[in-house]
């Protein structure tokens, strides 16, 4: 049975300021976009798990409210407990659904805030037949980790897109990281190549604010982001293992006297380019191989994500100042 794979350990720690003046100033708009990843095996299906019980509605049409996250997540500066999820591929944070609002819109909804895998009319299943178990798809969701670095993953698993397809098109599942905030989508591709005739996706993240929110122009490694013009229109599907890191600008601040959140990697095991989160700037980053031998020393460019595109898979050290995580490279 295959594992899921995540970011290994995200710890809850904080900045040690009297003020959390930081938390209150972050948009959805100012977070950075990482694409890596086009290897089946960076996606591997969520279990065990939770399946969730839909609230309303149909396979094709339903809604999932008030799921627990198990820790507080903040997201563009503020803090939530639960998610509500939609058959149409995108969830909200610290409120219900009252329908499965297929007609995607980023940029001015006013249900907000958003978190959008792949925003369109897709389906668990074909409204035409009976539900078949080994063809129609389901949502799952689980928390992992200790307190201080548990993850929330909610998994759309066989969904048709559109709901005319005559198979799975595709799986995707959305990460939460407690502690540092990041948010993770990863994609794999399903059994069915027919797509259905109707295909207009939006990917990204929307804040509670109309006009706060971050667009993927597409699903591919080479997808720019825009937070002015939404793209609304995304047709194709991504490569299994596609993953897209979503990590917060600002470093959210909690209770005074304690420590910045520790350095991180994500994804993680990453293929092409990996983030990094919450790393000291002023401080070098280097590469190790598996025996501890220094490898290259790294430079983190804009944005603090590294490009691993010349180097063979395997398990990797990378420090930072007195700090060092395990990188595996797939």
């Amino acid at each position: 049975m295959s594992t899921f794979t995540s970011v290994s350990r995200l710890a809850l720690l904080a900045l040690a300021l009297a003020l959390p003046l930081a938390a209150a100033a972050q948009k959805a708009s100012s977070y950075t976009m990482v694409a890596s990843g086009s290897n089946a095996g960076a996606y591997t299906v969520l279990e065990p798990t939770t399946l969730a019980v839909r609230t309303a509605g149909t396979e094709d049409e339903g809604y999932y409210n008030n799921l627990p996250l198990g820790f507080t997540f903040k997201f563009a500066g503020t803090s939530y407990t639960t998610v509500s999820a939609s058959t149409n591929g995108f969830l909200t944070l610290g409120q219900a659904l009252t329908s499965a609002t297929p007609v995607n819109n980023l940029a001015t909804s006013t249900l907000r805030p958003i978190i959008a895998p792949l925003w369109d009319d897709i389906s668990f299943g074909t409204a035409a037949s009976p539900p078949d178990p080994t063809m129609d798809g389901n949502l799952y969701y689980q928390t992992t980790g200790t307190a201080g670095s548990r993850v929330f993953t909610i998994e759309w698993r066989n969904v048709r897109w559109a709901p005319g397809a005559t198979g799975p098109v595709c799986s995707f599942f959305v990460q939460l990281f407690e502690g540092t905030n990041v948010v993770v989508f990863d994609y794999l591709q399903g059994s069915g190549s027919a797509y259905g005739s109707t295909r207009s996706a939006s990917v990204g993240l929307a804040g509670p604010t109309s006009g706060d929110f971050i667009s993927l122009s597409d699903l591919q490694l080479t997808a720019t982001t825009s937070t002015t013009a939404e793209t609304s229109t995304i047709t194709s599907r991504a490569t299994s293992g596609r993953i897209f890191t979503f990590t917060p600008s600002v470093v959210t601040a909690m209770a005074p006297g304690v420590a910045a959140a520790a350095f991180q990697l994500a994804p993680n095991p990453a293929h092409g380019r990996v983030g990094l989160v919450s790393y000291d700037a002023q401080q070098p980053v280097t590469l190790h191989d598996s025996q501890g031998r220094l490898v290259r020393t790294l430079a983190p460019a804009a944005g603090a994500s590294l490009d691993l595109s010349s180097l063979s898979p395997g398990l990797y050290i990378v420090r930072n100042g007195q700090q060092s995580r395990r990188l595996a490279i797939d």
